[in-house]
């Protein structure tokens, strides 16, 4: 309990600054305990000593005050903190203790000098070699002084005790060679001590910590790795030792992951880099590859040792979480600026298929509501009132075609499937367009094949697909071109196409066909009347039929479009399918042959 109790008084009086470092701390805490002993257990002898003695000589005094420094250099160093002064002081006294000695014992050729070996002997014990160096050179000093006193004669010559009490003195200078071996020695288990518990206490860190800590050489080479090397990594910690960490990364971020650690071991002394990890689970559930995103933090270690290995120290953590994020909110971002671009080009085309019929029948209407007017006869009246018919029709189609796309992108479209004959039905379409094309000097052409057999599907929905395509082709041919309506069978599937010597879809074009609004241009670079969104009801029906749409086409040399439809319908009707659409070049010498894949 008593030594307890002096523990924690000698704690009490070391400096605040060196409080958060154990091994300061300690040494701090060593030097006041040894040199509050010593001057205590001086002082206390010095009554006794004086009672002796009675009136003290110069030399004498001189040990007194040896006594005493080692209480100062305590309270020098519990005020400021500095050790390097304190054990100067402790030195000098130590020095002037052993000078003083050898004085009374024969000055120059006191054999008690040789006990100045151990002022820096002891400074060992306290500090590194500027603490030696310093010691050593008040050991020197109180050896000159000594020689120069004793030159000087101020020394009366041997005492008369100090024969006798030579072996006493002797044996002091063995007992403190001794006190600072075991000094030094305890010091060295304390300091390994205080090692192994740091290292212990880093390596529960590292075992507990989330995040994958490696050290590496200046060759990349990983010589340690943390315990999390099994989550982020899939492997024990020492399978990624050498080359193990980088056989893991994905080889496309190779460079990457080789760049960063370069970077920090002979570039700027940091660097961070994301990369993918590929490695099979160690749990034996999965059979196939597991990835995941990683970032590594790598910084140079500037004070490692010249026989150490490691160079450059890593983190890194797993983002694969915050990647999906990302990646996640980047589309977002893409689809709230294509529906910001859709809902513009809505209002743009539809404004304009609106205003156009209205304009014409507020127009017409009113021409018509004038009486008295000698030039507004019979058949003018007749064929005003034709076209406010037909505007109102337009209107009539574009609110359907609206309507239709609407419950087609929201699912709530349905269809009742019957038995249908394709034959009649695209004749039925071909009799509809004729007049329109017969209009714009197209030829219209119609081509079953044999045995064509009935057809699962609805009627309307599979009537306005033909439609919208044979308009699509006719409103893109050019006077004197042609289109071909052709229906044929291959095995369980009918092919319905309609292809059309027009102006053709640009490359560049191809992957945004069948986008709501969305209209391409020709290779005469002009805007045609429509709402670009015929071919987004086509894929939609086409879809709701479980059928397939492909297109091929190229500038300057036509448009095929073709719908494979399965002869007996599908399962569920109800609810529109996913299905692609492939747009490739027609015939040899066009364009475009990378297929694109779009889904409805």
């Amino acid at each position: 309990m008593k030594l307890q109790a002096v523990r924690t008084q000698v704690a009490a009086m070391v400096h605040a600054s060196v409080l958060p470092h154990s091994l300061e701390r300690m040494r701090h805490e060593r030097f006041i305990l040894t040199r509050l002993l010593v001057g205590a257990v001086a002082l206390g002898l010095a009554p006794a000593y004086l009672a002796w003695r009675g009136t003290l000589g110069m030399l004498e005094t001189a040990i007194l005050v040896a006594a005493a420094l080692p209480l100062l250099a305590v309270v020098t160093l519990s005020r400021t903190g500095r050790l390097d002064i304190a054990h100067c002081i402790s030195a000098a006294a130590l020095a002037l203790f052993i000078a003083a000695l050898a004085g009374m014992t024969g000055g120059a050729a006191s054999p008690l000098l040789l006990w100045l070996a151990a002022v820096p002997a002891e400074a060992m014990f306290f500090g590194t070699r500027p603490y030696v160096a310093r010691a050593g050179g008040i050991a020197a000093v109180a050896l000159v002084g000594v020689m120069l006193l004793d030159h000087a004669g101020i020394f009366a010559g041997q005492a008369d005790w100090s024969r006798e009490m030579m072996p006493v003195l002797v044996m002091l200078a063995i007992l403190q060679a001794m006190a600072v071996a075991v000094g030094f020695l305890l010091r060295r288990r304390e300091e390994l001590r205080e090692h192994r518990a740091a290292d212990q206490r880093a390596q529960l860190l590292l075992d507990h910590v989330g995040d994958l800590v490696t050290w590496h050489d200046a060759n990349g080479a990983v010589v340690f790795a943390s315990a999390a090397a099994r989550s982020l990594a899939g492997a024990e910690p020492r399978d990624l030792h050498g080359r193990g960490l980088f056989e893991r990364v994905h080889v496309g971020d190779r460079p990457l992951f080789l760049k960063a650690l370069s970077d920090a071991a002979h570039g700027s002394g940091s660097a961070t880099a994301c990369f993918r990890t590929l490695f099979m689970p160690q749990d034996g559930e999965r059979q196939h590859p597991v990835s995941r995103w990683l970032e590594m933090q790598a910084c140079r270690i500037d004070t490692a040792a010249p026989g150490d290995s490691a160079a450059v120290v890593c983190v890194t953590r797993d983002i694969t979480t915050r990647r999906a994020q990302e990646e996640e909110q980047a589309r977002d971002h893409a689809e709230a600026v294509k529906a910001s671009d859709v809902k513009g080009r809505f209002l743009a085309t539809v404004s304009h298929e609106l205003r156009t019929p209205l304009n014409a029948i507020i127009g017409f209407s009113e021409m018509l509501t004038h009486e008295g007017q000698p030039w507004l006869d019979a058949e003018k009246r007749l064929d005003y009132a034709r076209i406010i018919h037909s505007s109102g029709h337009h209107l009539l189609d574009v609110v359907n075609t609206l309507l239709d796309i609407s419950k087609i992108e929201s699912g709530t479209m349905t269809i009742d499937q019957e038995p249908l004959d394709l034959t009649e039905m695209t004749r039925d379409c071909l009799a509809l367009m004729t007049l329109r094309a017969e209009a714009g000097g197209i030829d219209l052409e119609r081509v079953a094949g044999p045995d064509l057999p009935l057809v699962q599907g609805d009627r309307r929905a599979l009537k306005q697909v033909v439609i919208n395509l044979l308009s699509n082709a006719i409103k893109f041919t050019p006077a004197g071109g042609r289109v071909v309506l052709a229906v044929v069978r291959d095995g369980d599937v009918v092919d319905l196409s309609v292809s059309d010597t027009g102006i053709g879809i640009s490359a560049q074009d191809l992957p945004r066909l069948g986008d709501p609004f969305f209209q391409a241009k020709g290779s005469y670079d002009r805007a045609y009347e429509g709402t670009g969104l015929g071919l987004s009801v086509v894929r939609g029906l086409v879809g709701l039929h479980g059928g397939r749409l492909t297109i091929e086409s190229a500038p300057g040399v036509g448009t095929r479009v073709s719908v494979r439809l399965p002869v007996g319908g599908v399962a569920d009707a109800s609810q529109p399918v996913r299905i692609a659409t492939f747009a490739r070049a027609p015939r040899r010498g066009l364009e475009s042959k990378t297929p694109f894949r779009l889904t409805a």
